[in-house]
């Protein structure tokens, strides 16, 4: 017997000398490990069995603490699809009733059984940053078990951490509302079903997310936090954002134009940019956290002038927050984090707006080309070699033809996935890459599939991925005219449709974007391309 599973069946006979939460939590992190194997670092881990061949193994060598953890597994299956319940069925039919030493609940908890929940709440942050959404329920033995699931709004509404806890509900909550700022944060009643669509809605955006978040406990108990979701009523909602307000609108920007004269346009597209991006989508609201995302994220490209834009935000903090009734501590966090890095915008603007970078120093030029490269600062400083995998997207919404033709491309894709594996590049990961930007169009614009040539769109695309990814000439060892060729066309590049798809994607320069390819989102970067950008970066940072 290895190493590993001699560990294995020590863990579990640890667990079972404890309670149901004790194995059901270790259950989860392993089945996480065989779904997603990842180092505390978020880089993948190699050599694992997959699920089905652990299972196939485990319940051949009929051990009866590998059947203990399969069973445990189980009901965390039952709601994933038809693959993994047939899984959990073949356990329950192979592995119940195999060993009389067993607690009972394992030989009870069948594909049905729904865990009992005990409560539901959600604290909020008063300016929308965040929310932590709070779940009791008792395990099939009796043992209670509080999930706390912590989502980062202002950063797309993805998991910050989560973890499951052998305590009761109302005990639970009260250590975590112990000493809460209640300026700061308000505790508030939540519909189940609500709660079940935003965790859900947090835990798909987290599975995007390059480098995947790892924590001590995150996404160890994503298995368990699931089962405690499926026991909670279905069809509920995703947090309502504000509606379209013109006339508020119009009076924080007389507000910033009083305050600031001349600010007039800057405060429309910070206007616009918070309700877009913000975690509460209010305008009147402007958190820490969110100034710091506009600050080293979204306002170095803006055309606007950056004096302009820093007086434009300040003027915008004091007034919206006047008129939401923000406590005015929270108010001079926000201030206070806008004293901290005006000066680092200051300077990302004044090297990245429109290409204007400082050619007397190569370091600073070559940090802020990265910079424009991976999306912003952050996304440089945060870069990983983890291997990109793709992740569908739900595309419901797209028509009959605009499906069709997307599925068309996306077969185009991989017909000319086969060039960027060339011998000279050697760099297959592009292909993912290309899907992911088909996908990203499909959201953004639909229409783009319902016409055209099929074999044009998907040229257009995998040279938009290529040249991201530094495949082609000049840069990179290919010529686009064979991209053409390995899909029928004739023509050197399709430069003049990829435009066309630039534009559509928010690039406001689509015929230069080739001099610096930046799509903003280092997840459709390849794992060859980021390794060369960390080196590239950490040459041209200072000692």
């Amino acid at each position: 017997m290895v190493r590993r599973d001699l560990d294995l069946i020590r863990n579990v006979d640890e667990a079972l000398r404890g309670d149901a939460y004790d194995l059901a939590t270790y259950a989860s992190r392993v089945l996480e490990m065989l779904r997603r194997p990842l180092d505390p670092d978020g880089n993948p881990v190699s050599g694992m069995p997959t699920l089905g061949e652990m299972v196939d193994s485990t319940l051949a060598d009929a051990v009866r603490q590998s059947d203990a953890l399969l069973l445990a597994m189980a009901p965390m299956l039952d709601g994933n699809g038809p693959a993994d319940a047939a899984l959990a069925e073949r356990i329950r039919a192979e592995a119940r009733g195999r060993w009389k030493t067993l607690p009972a609940w394992l030989d009870e908890t069948d594909a049905d059984a729904a865990l009992e929940i005990t409560g539901v709440t959600s604290i909020e942050h008063v300016l929308g940053a965040a929310s932590t959404i709070v779940i009791g329920a008792t395990l099939p033995d009796g043992t209670p078990a509080t999930a706390t699931v912590f989502v980062d709004r202002d950063g797309g509404g993805t998991i910050e951490d989560a973890f499951v806890a052998p305590e009761e509900f109302r005990a639970a909550l009260a250590a975590g509302t112990k000493g809460i700022d209640l300026d700061t944060f308000t505790v508030v009643d939540i519909d189940p079903a609500d709660a079940r669509e935003r965790v859900l809605q947090a835990v798909a955006a987290d599975l995007v997310i390059e480098p995947p978040l790892v924590t001590e406990t995150w996404p160890g108990h994503r298995s368990l936090l699931a089962w405690i979701l499926r026991s909670l009523p279905a069809g509920g909602s995703v947090l309502p954002r504000p509606a379209e307000d013109e006339a508020l609108d119009a009076q924080l920007v007389a507000a910033a134009e009083q305050a600031a004269p001349g600010s007039g346009d800057a405060a429309r597209l910070l206007v616009s940019l918070n309700r877009e991006l913000s975690g509460s989508g209010d305008p009147r609201l402007w958190s820490d956290t969110f100034v710091t995302d506009l600050l080293l994220d979204h306002l170095p490209f803006a055309q606007e002038d950056p004096e302009t834009l820093v007086a434009a935000l300040r003027a915008l903090v004091a007034a919206g927050h006047e008129l939401a009734g923000v406590h005015e501590r929270l108010t001079a966090y926000t201030v206070e984090a806008l004293d901290e890095l005006q000066d680092e915008f200051l300077d990302l603007a004044a090297m990245e707006a429109d290409g204007d970078l400082p050619e007397d120093d190569p370091a600073a030029h070559e940090l802020a080309v990265l910079a424009l490269r991976v999306g912003g600062r952050r996304h440089l400083d945060g870069l990983t070699a983890v291997p990109i995998t793709r992740v569908v997207p739900d595309l419901r919404h797209l028509d009959e033809r605009a499906a069709a033709g997307l599925a068309k491309v996306h077969a185009l894709l991989e017909r000319a996935g086969a060039l960027f594996e060339d011998e000279a590049l050697g760099d297959p990961e592009i292909r993912v890459a290309a899907a992911g930007v088909a996908d990203l169009l499909a959201e953004t614009d639909p229409r783009l599939f319902a016409k055209g040539k099929p074999e044009l769109a998907a040229a257009a695309i995998a040279w938009i991925a290529g040249v991201a990814n530094d495949a082609f000439a000049p840069v990179g060892p290919l010529d686009p005219a064979r991209l053409m060729a390995s899909l029928g066309l004739r023509g050197q590049t399709p430069a003049a449709r990829a435009a066309q798809y630039l534009a559509a994607l928010g690039q406001e320069e689509p015929e230069m974007w080739a001099t610096v390819p930046s799509l903003g989102d280092p997840s459709l970067l390849t794992a060859r391309t980021r390794r060369e950008l960390m080196r590239r970066r950490d040459e041209a940072r200072p000692l």
